[in-house]
């Protein structure tokens, strides 16, 4: 059997292999959850694998010290309840602390278990987060569930879900509410010019209508408060040395502090209400109409007025000015004049008579970017987590699987085989320092060598330490708990005492409360059911859809997957029209409907990109400049050729369009923000449209609302 490379006294041994970093953290896990009185740093550093060959006993150890100080808050990140003991005759003693893991605290509680379906669900629910800020944590939360070893049953067919956080400051707010931290930042709120200082305890984190919002209490009111997390500029910093101040018992329970935000949020919406009027048979008409409220008896296709409501005034007036001229508010004033206000702004920086370079004349909102870590070193760190919680997710499945093969870990975990034999072989020469400090053959792991090289077979004969699942972190349950959320308008997951208990399981399985975290349902609508339906029984759909363009055409498509952004709908399927792969907003179909002819026989075949949207050849090339913070706002487009303007807050990048009508809306919706540089003539069509919006208002009455 192959033994662990140990530091050799002789001067002519060779040179030890390095220890990586998940190599070091799996066997500081082992150790402190093989001690039950609990080991001292000297006792770590000393004789734990990863510390003990940088470890000098007569000499400094300083940077050995500071980095079992950042180990300590990796495995505390990754849900792994790290205790420390102080001994009775020195309290307060860092010297003489003792830390340990309690196994009973670590493993997965034996009540927590979920069936093919949960797991199929629970599946589906990770993938939300595939992008943004709690993808890693649902990645490794989904590497524990599958150390149970339960596989799923057939996945929600032909569905993506994903929900973004593009907003810089959800991560450090994330971060806070998990510690409780008190933080600062810049807020500028709606027709303040300066944004004020706000310092907050963050209680919840709440996505409403496709946009992320604070839930926290004002340090200086002692109230709650509800912050739009776009409007927060800067930097969020915690406040050194601060602690919560205290508050009632009522205000104290934190348990459904989303509940309670998403209420509010919802009571807003409600109350608000906007009237205006559409030109029939535009993007503006079948947009708002699938949001129209108030006018029963009344077809919203061929009725110009709709009635929307709407949480956030400001935020409402920038999508009504990216309609342009479709779209006319009669109220409320205040709407009215805001709208009015973003066409004016637009239609005056992208005026002919600006030059190029002085085309940022429009109104500014700030928005400062926010300063990163290396993206090395955050990337190590997550490679370092993701590792480590394979080795520990690995294990139980091992050792509950009893005689496996590489290629059926491989599938179950979704690794490439040599990932799961490297993975195995380092798990086989890992252990504990026994009673002899030493790391021996009875104090390892151990396997059969000759069927795993030979018949790249996998039996495990001896574990150390760890033997069940671990628990999913305080984030990791949140990020599952709120795919479930988003997840629940399904029609197919409609099942809301089945949600809630799945729920309550990760609730239980969570190492400490989970993250107040939360999404308000938003479904598809009738459109979603019938496409969901069509794509389970692999038929053809038809419908009427309005192109970006303005044009009606008539559709006959293979739907291949449903999509959700946020609180958009998509359709990808392949159009017999154009002969290709295309992407459809439910919001603009009209008239859908199955028919009786099954899906073509290609359309299994085709691979869909991971993007929405696709360049081709046709499309426009367009230079603009932008505040820096403000990039993640045009992933979809996939900027390229960026470079920093002046000391960096803005900057200049080209954007591939498929045509100018896309691009009038996306820089009127984003005002102060986006500024066409070139060609001129995307400029004039950006002017022109704005200035169409505006000349609706000119000799218009005013509203009498």
């Amino acid at each position: 059997m192959p033994s662990p490379v140990d530091p050799d006294e002789r001067g002519d041994a060779p040179k030890p292999r390095p220890v990586t970093a998940p190599e070091r953290l799996f066997s500081l896990v082992l150790a402190l959850v093989a001690t039950d009185t609990g080991l001292t740093k000297a006792d770590i550093l000393a004789n734990v694998q990863g510390y003990r060959q940088r470890f000098l006993i007569a000499g400094p150890n300083g940077s050995l010290e500071r980095q079992f100080e950042r180990d300590k808050d990796d495995i505390r990140e990754l849900g792994i309840p790290l205790e420390t003991i102080e001994t009775p005759d020195d309290p307060g003693s860092n010297h003489h602390l003792r830390y340990r893991i309690p196994k009973g605290l670590y493993d997965l509680p034996a009540d927590v278990t979920f069936t093919p379906d949960e797991v199929s669900l629970l599946k589906l629910a990770g993938t939300v987060w595939r992008e943004g800020s709690l993808s890693g944590e649902s990645r490794r939360a989904l590497i524990k569930l599958n150390s149970l070893g339960v596989d799923s049953s057939e996945p929600v067919l032909g569905y993506a879900p994903l929900l973004r956080t593009r907003d810089h400051s959800f991560d450090p707010l994330s971060k806070a509410l998990d510690r409780t931290e008190v933080v600062a930042f810049l807020y500028l709120k709606p027709g303040n010019r300066k944004p004020l200082r706000r310092v907050v305890v963050p209680r919840a984190l709440v996505q409403h209508e496709g946009r992320w919002h604070l839930y926290a209490t004002d340090e200086v009111a002692h109230a709650p408060r509800t912050f739009l997390l776009s409007r927060i500029v800067g930097a969020v910093k915690v406040v050194p040395a601060a602690f919560p101040s205290p508050v009632t018992a009522a205000a104290n329970d934190t348990s459904a502090d989303s509940a309670r935000a998403l209420a509010e949020l919802e009571e807003l919406w409600a109350s608000n209400v906007a009237h205006v009027l559409v030109q029939p048979g535009t993007d503006a008409a079948v947009r708002l109409g699938a949001r129209q409220s108030g006018i029963p008896a009344t077809d919203p296709a061929s009725s110009p007025e709709r009635v929307v409501h709407f949480t956030d005034l400001h935020v409402l007036a920038d999508e009504l000015a990216a309609f342009g001229p479709e779209v006319f508010v009669v109220g409320p004033p205040a709407l009215r004049t805001a709208v009015t206000t973003r066409l004016l702004a637009v239609r005056d920086a992208h005026s002919p008579d600006l030059p190029v370079g002085e085309a940022g004349a429009a109104p500014r909102r700030r928005l400062t970017q926010p300063k990163t870590q290396p993206a090395t070193t955050a990337a190590q760190s997550r490679i370092a987590s993701d590792q480590l919680t394979l080795l520990l997710s690995l294990v139980p499945y091992l050792i509950e699987q009893g005689r496996v093969t590489v290629t059926e870990v491989a599938e179950h975990f979704d690794l490439p085989p040599e990932r799961v034999r490297s993975l195995v072989s380092l798990i086989a020469l890992s252990g504990i320092p026994g009673e002899t400090r030493q790391y021996l053959h009875g104090d390892l792991f151990d396997i059969l060598w000759d069927e795993f090289e030979l018949n790249d077979r996998i039996v495990l004969t001896h574990q150390v330490a760890i033997d069940d699942s671990p628990r999913f972190s305080a984030r990791e349950a949140a990020a599952l708990i709120a795919g479930l959320q988003y997840l629940s308008a399904l029609p197919d997951n409609a099942d809301t005492d089945a949600i809630a208990s799945l729920m309550a399981k990760l609730t239980r399985g969570a190492s400490a409360p989970p993250t107040q975290l939360a999404v308000a349902r938003r479904d598809g609508g009738a459109t979603r059911v019938l496409l969901q339906a069509a794509l389970t029984s692999g038929m053809q759909v038809e419908f009427d859809y309005l192109n970006a363009r303005g044009a009606q055409e008539h559709r006959l498509v293979d739907p291949l997957r449903i999509e959700s952004v946020d609180n958009d709908w998509y359709l990808r399927g392949w159009c017999h029209l154009r002969e290709a792969v295309r992407t459809f907003r439910l919001d603009r179909i009209s008239d859908p409907r199955t028919t009786s002819r099954a899906r073509s026989t290609h359309a299994a075949d085709i691979l869909l990109p991971d993007t929405l949207f696709q360049a081709s050849s046709g499309d426009l090339d367009v230079r603009l400049e932008l505040e820096t913070a403000a990039l993640p706002l045009l992933a979809d487009y996939r900027p390229e050729r960026s470079i920093p303007v002046g000391t960096g807050g803005r900057t200049r990048t080209t954007l591939r369009v498929a045509h100018s009508h896309a691009l009038k809306r996306l820089v009127a919706g984003l005002v102060g923000i986006v500024t066409v540089l070139e060609p001129a003539e995307s400029r004039r069509v950006v002017a022109e449209w704005a200035a169409a919006g505006v000349a609706q208002y000119t000799d218009a009455p005013a509203s009498e609302e």
